[in-house]
Order: C-alpha cells, then sequence, then structure tokens
C-alpha cells in the first residue's frame, strides 16, 4: 500500500472514529431503540457539512477524492473537532489550515514562563511566518504593546514595512529591514505556495512600495548574530545584542532576546 492510499485510510478511520464518539442528541436527533450506530450516521455528518452522502462515504471509505480546504473546514465544525484535530484533519488531507487558523497559535504555557523569566531582558518568540506568538513585558517596553496589537500587527514585516513610526524607531532602519527581509526569503523559500505565506507577500506588496521593490532582489540570508539599534521614545537609543535560537521541540518556534550592550541599561530598561 502506498503512502497516499495510506494516508487516505487513516483519514477515513479518523473522520469515522470522529462521527461515532458523537451524541445525536448533541444535534437534536432524536435516536429510536432500533439506531444500530452508536454516534452519527453518515448521512447525518453529510448533512450538517453540506455534503452529499455518497461522497462522505468514499471519504471515509478512503477513495482517491481531494477535499478542499472549504470541506475540511465544513467537515470540522460538523464533528465540532477541537483545535488540534482540525490540524489533525487539514495534515491528513495534505492541506495547509487557513493563516487565521496558524496565527492564533498559543505557544506552551511553559514558553510563556521562560520568557517571563528572561526579565528584564526582551524575549519574543516568532512563527514560521514570523508573527510574534508570544512576549514578555520587556519586550512590550521596548517595540509596542502586543497585547493590544492584531494578528498583522504582531508580524514582524507587517511592523517594519508598513507601521509608520517603524523607521524613526530604527536608526539603521535600511539595513534592518533588508536583513530581515532577506531571512524571511529564506523562510518563504520552504514554504512556496503555502497560502500563509502567499497571502502575507501579497498583502505587503500592497502596502508597501518598499517592500515590492526589495522583493524582487531575491536576497537571503541567515538569521545573524549582531548589534540591533532601537531609539526608545522614553530612554533615548538603546542598543542591544540580539540572539536567536529555534526550539528543538518546535523547530517552527524561534526565540530571540535582546542583551543590553552595556550593562546600566539593564537598569534602564527595568525602569521604562
Amino acid at each position: 500500500m502506498g503512502n497516499d492510499s495510506k494516508r487516505r485510510k487513516e483519514l477515513g478511520a479518523f473522520l469515522k472514529t470522529c462521527r461515532l464518539r458523537l451524541s445525536p442528541a448533541e444535534f437534536g436527533i432524536q435516536s429510536s431503540p432500533h439506531r444500530r450506530t452508536s454516534g452519527l450516521r453518515r448521512e447525518e455528518v453529510a448533512d450538517l457539512a453540506g455534503l452529499s452522502t455518497i461522497w462522505y462515504t468514499w471519504l471515509e471509505q478512503g477513495r482517491d477524492i481531494r477535499p478542499s480546504s472549504q470541506v475540511l473546514e465544513s467537515l470540522g465544525k460538523a464533528l465540532r473537532l477541537n483545535r488540534h484535530e482540525l490540524l489533525h484533519l487539514y495534515t491528513l488531507a495534505e492541506h495547509r489550515p487557513p493563516y487565521n487558523f496558524q496565527a492564533d497559535t498559543q505557544v506552551e504555557p511553559s514558553l510563556q514562563r521562560m520568557l517571563d523569566k528572561l526579565e528584564p531582558f526582551p524575549s519574543i518568540i516568532t512563527g514560521p511566518r514570523w508573527d510574534v506568538l508570544a512576549w514578555n513585558q520587556a519586550a512590550c517596553e521596548l517595540v509596542g504593546d502586543f497585547n493590544r496589537m492584531n494578528t498583522l500587527e504582531r508580524n514582524s514585516l507587517w511592523r517594519m514595512f508598513v507601521r509608520p513610526d517603524y523607521p524613526d524607531s530604527l536608526p539603521e532602519w535600511p539595513k534592518v529591514a533588508k536583513g530581515l527581509l532577506a531571512q524571511f526569503r529564506s523562510s518563504y523559500g520552504r514554504h512556496i505556495g503555502d497560502p500563509w505565506f502567499e497571502e502575507l507577500v501579497e498583502l505587503l506588496k500592497k502596502e508597501s512600495d518598499t517592500f515590492k521593490d526589495w522583493w524582487e532582489n531575491h536576497e537571503v540570508l541567515s538569521i545573524p548574530p549582531g548589534t540591533k539599534r532601537i531609539r526608545h521614545p522614553v530612554k533615548g537609543e538603546l542598543e542591544f545584542n540580539q540572539l536567536s535560537m529555534t526550539l528543538a521541540d518546535h523547530p517552527d518556534l524561534k526565540v530571540t532576546v535582546y542583551i543590553p550592550c552595556i550593562p546600566l541599561l539593564d537598569v534602564q530598561m527595568s525602569q521604562v
């Protein structure tokens, strides 16, 4: 049995398991004494998801059919899948979840505690699309309150190229912006065709002429160690060693810590 066939069989078995665990009463379906199915029937799931019974049956049977993202979303709602189950469904069907699904990802509480323990050093965790997923208070004091930002505003590329006040906060903005774009380009190369990345790139092209022009240069760069200068509205110009590292248990996540170059800055940042 080939890998594709195994994946389809696994998808069908997963759908069946999720279907049978649901109680008909939860959906207002009255069970007769002669009902043989403990959970929902195939035709009931198909009706809830807006699909034909035959098509859904083929899907459970592992036949060679390709459900769209819209169909998977409908099935997820019909089967009342949680986030982990929905991600598993998309993976088995060889689809990426929609951008909003990924963007809302929360890091584990233990990682948030780690960031909090890194105070007073500003520290963040970013995902594969360079969305800031977690942060400590020192990071908010340094670059802005992430708690007040929406999903798009927490994206590192969006803040760098679209936020109007960002160039003024970085004395070496052209150098830093080009470096960030080159690093992002390396990530993009591993996700070409991925809706998460394509959507972001198109939004940035539309909102920033600079991004659009530089994007055509195809520059790539790994994450270099070094210093970063930031012009703070209260404390003036600050300089940090920027350290970035990936997590062994979460290779798509990156931890970035800003360590003041001058010991005095430790005191300054704790008083911001």
